[in-house]
């Protein structure tokens, strides 16, 4: 062998050694008849790090998506805490945030609305033309001064001048003149349910650059009541034409006069700031108002530390307030606001006053507030017992008495089936109703407490929960209904023509029950013309009389207000508010 190949072999088996020698047993390998090592626990966590690390890799990415899902519900739940909320409140002790069910419609002060969002807006960010006491009479706002004229058909006004505008400009004559005139125009030519509806046939003129005249056709003792409205910026509408107006970006960022602008506005939240143009500096620097679809989002956001306030005419909705010391409670009855079950005298039967007469006497008023957790004030008439026309002696009441009710009953061929327990007539039809309402919480509760007091009583009520457009343009626009519950508001000035004279049973107006009677238009007709208090007083004193006399409702109560605020806020007297608005006619001087 030659020793070229000889040194080819050693070479060769050298590579083979190294290569063998670089070779290692694979970890997965099974090893006969050796047994695998246990790791323990106490080994485990001793080498914790280098396990953890091992296990995520093993299990990766599963692992991951679970380590941010459980970082992300720890930082939500951080976030949506009370002690997060109380933190950033601490922080922003000049922030006020309140908190309302409700929904935005228009921050435009010359459309009337339904809305209490609205309301409380507008009481924000405008200045009344005029206000009115808790007593009637006319006070200070934008106008300054005023006279009558002695056959109360010309009135002359000054306005004060030291008034401007959020944006800088100052508030002049021709920004009430617009206000008044512009309403009119879209409620007279395009049927816009506006502040100009009371004044048509008013003629409006400028006397000097503070001074301006109303003529009316006649007397009119609610005319105070009637110009009681914010005024709105004449230059903000430049350039946009009438019919324009309602679909205005005005409606979403309204400028006024008042002590807060809005700057941010959004379905569900509504940012103010205090003005810098406004005769005093507020207090709170900044209010942000929450706007929730129902009473549970509500109380979620109250035990969440979130709301300075909350306010509401559903005292139970609000019970839950009770649960946390550190709040004040304020409660006040809304007088202006009643709510009533109104008939429909157009039904053929409920033409009958003795079958209207028989369900207010089955009618336990007492006992249906309590079953439905109420907190008001119980009406036995159209006046509250807070006005000055209120004549206690003229009212006729019907008092809870099922045997009165039987007797009437009989007359009109209803017996009582001792069997069935309901009121029958021969033929054995049972008497019973529907009841239509608006479909919430609160009217839910009253109507069907009044549902099981009436079936006891032998009466069967049938309930028609609506929708607001339902009920708005299906049963009020067309008087569609047999008996409908209902809240109306009320001016603090006792005029009741637009609900009781037989001119207004048709919509828009809120004679709803299509009562009519010649001997109180004519009381209605002469208490407004009249500028003497005790002339109006003897008319209102008879109308009191002859409406709860033929019945065309059954009135119910007038609602509390209830007001719960943080005790680190610290706000003007309520006590004597007629609307809920009202509470922040003072909030430039509410401190936090």
């Amino acid at each position: 062998m030659s020793n070229s190949k000889q040194n080819e072999k050693v070479g060769v088996r050298k590579s083979m050694q190294e290569a063998f020698k670089l070779i290692r047993p694979s970890k997965d390998i099974i090893k006969v008849g050796e047994q695998k090592k246990r790791i323990g626990m106490r080994e485990w966590f001793w080498n914790y790090p280098l396990n953890l690390v091992s296990f995520f890799k093993n299990t990766a990415p599963l692992s991951f998506i679970i380590i941010f899902c459980v970082i992300g519900i720890s930082l939500f739940g951080f976030l949506t805490s009370s002690s997060l909320a109380n933190v950033m409140s601490n922080e922003k002790e000049d922030v006020f945030v309140e908190g309302s069910v409700g929904a935005i419609s228009s921050f435009n002060p010359i459309f009337t609305s339904q809305s209490n969002v609205d309301a409380d807006i507008r009481g924000l960010v405008f200045e009344k033309f005029v206000h009115i006491s808790k007593e009637g009479k006319p006070l200070e706002g934008i106008a300054k001064e005023w006279s009558v004229s002695a056959d109360g058909k010309t009135y002359d006004i000054t306005i004060s001048l030291n008034h401007k505008w959020q944006d800088g400009i100052p508030l002049t004559i021709d920004d009430v003149l617009f206000t008044f005139e512009i309403s009119k125009e879209l409620s007279s030519k395009h049927n816009y349910d506006t502040i100009g509806s009371p004044l048509e046939g008013v003629t409006i003129e400028k006397i000097s650059e503070e001074k301006m005249r109303f003529k009316l056709p006649e007397s009119n003792a609610t005319f105070f009541e009637a110009i009681s409205v914010y005024i709105i910026p004449k230059h903000k509408f430049e350039g946009v034409s009438v019919t324009d107006i309602p679909f205005n970006a005005f409606a979403k960022y309204p400028i006024g006069s008042g002590p807060y602008e809005v700057y941010r506005s959004e379905p569900n939240v509504v940012y103010l700031k205090a003005s810098d143009d406004f005769q005093v500096t507020p207090k709170i620097d900044t209010i942000i108002y929450r706007l929730y679809s129902n009473y549970d989002a509500l109380e979620a956001a109250f035990r969440n530390g979130i709301l300075d306030a909350i306010g509401s005419i559903d005292e139970f909705s609000m019970s839950y307030t009770q649960e946390y010391s550190g709040y004040k409670k304020y409660s006040v009855t809304l007088n202006s606001r009643l709510r009533m079950i109104f008939f429909n005298t157009r039904k053929e039967r409920l033409e009958n006053s003795n079958l209207r007469v028989a369900l207010n006497h089955l009618t336990n008023k007492e006992l249906l507030m309590e079953e439905s957790n109420i907190s008001g004030k119980i009406a036995n008439g159209p006046i509250p017992e807070s006005s000055w026309a209120y004549r206690e002696s003229e009212i006729v009441k019907y008092e809870y008495n099922p045997q009165k009710a039987a007797e009437l009953l009989k007359s009109l061929g209803y017996t009582r089936n001792l069997e069935s327990g309901y009121f029958e007539t021969e033929d054995k039809k049972i008497l019973s109703f529907s009841l239509s309402y608006y479909d919430n919480s609160l009217n839910e509760r009253i109507a069907t407490s009044l549902k099981e007091l009436w079936k006891l009583e032998g009466v069967v009520l049938t309930l028609e929960p609506l929708s607001f457009t339902q009920l708005t343009q299906e049963i009020v626009a067309t008087r569609d209904f047999e008996l409908l519950m209902y809240e109306i508001e009320t001016t603090i000035d006792p005029d009741q023509y637009n609900l009781w004279h037989s001119l207004k049973t048709n919509y828009p107006d809120l004679n709803l029950s299509g009562y009519s009677y010649e001997r109180v238009d004519i009381l209605l007709e002469e208490a407004r013309r009249s500028l003497k208090e005790e002339k109006r007083i003897s008319n209102y004193s008879l109308f009191q009389r002859y409406v709860t006399r033929d019945v065309p409702v059954v009135f119910l109560y007038h609602p509390n207000y209830i007001y719960v605020v943080k005790d680190s806020v610290e706000i003007e007297d309520i006590s004597n508010i007629v609307y809920p608005y009202q509470r922040f006619e003072n909030i430039y001087n509410w401190s936090k």
